[in-house]
């Protein structure tokens, strides 16, 4: 049984350990320290943002800001019948967020930020090219936890899914990486920093098994969008 949560991911190339960045306390700290990972979250997660609960003013579930103008992909459970949203960057700026398109049958919807603003971004992989067994990264606001950041492989390629409302998701990516209730739309990125899928479910009962919407679901939404 899956649940769906109202719940993502980023990457990088190492610099030679010679080199030395300023750490939160500003001392220097060698870049033995500054691993993929941590370059792929440096350079990803500006694009992550919050949606905020209406009744609670806490982050609920997660989307990725996908082009300058504002345009942020998320889970179409996640927005439900809400049209009207306020986001959260991770600066804690809050802009208001309208949405643009729904499609239930793939659980993705596309949200425009009403405001202008300079905006971090992550566009989808220009490539569907990914490889079982693979390290990615997500990051979301499991719990109303913002900005978590989880990491794992990419476990199998090819499931299929049924959703809520009957409809079947084909060739939907596997991964043990953790994803939790308020993950939900949010990235899923390989160790380069590329938007590969939006988490969108867990197995109920089970360990480590979550699904994540495959990134050329996602260029097929915003072609569609921008026609």
């Amino acid at each position: 049984m899956l649940r769906f949560s109202l719940l993502a991911a980023c990457v990088v190339v190492i610099s030679s350990p010679s080199r030395h960045l300023h750490g939160q306390d500003g001392k220097l700290e060698s870049t033995d320290r500054i691993t993929p990972i941590v370059r792929v979250v440096q350079k990803c997660q500006g694009a992550v943002v919050a949606f905020i609960s209406p009744k609670t003013g806490k982050a609920m579930g997660t989307g990725v800001i996908v082009d300058g103008t504002g345009i942020v992909v998320t889970n179409a459970h996640v927005v439900g019948r809400v049209k009207e949203w306020k986001l959260q960057l991770i600066d804690k700026t809050e802009l208001d967020a309208t949405v643009v398109k729904l499609v239930s049958d793939n659980d993705l919807a596309i949200v425009k930020i009403t405001s202008a603003h300079k905006f971090d971004v992550l566009p989808p992989a220009p490539t569907d090219k990914v490889f079982v067994g693979e390290e990615v990264v997500a990051i979301g606001h499991p719990y109303g936890y913002s900005y978590t950041i989880s990491r794992g492989i990419l476990s199998a390629t090819g499931r299929k899914i049924e959703l809520p409302t009957g409809a079947e998701l084909t060739d939907v990516y596997q991964t043990d990486t953790a994803i939790n209730p308020g993950n939900s739309g949010g990235p899923l990125m390989n160790v380069n920093g590329e938007l590969i899928g939006i988490n969108f479910a867990v197995r109920e009962g089970a360990q480590n098994i979550a699904f994540t919407i495959p990134v050329k679901k996602v260029r097929e939404l915003l072609t569609s969008f921008s026609k």
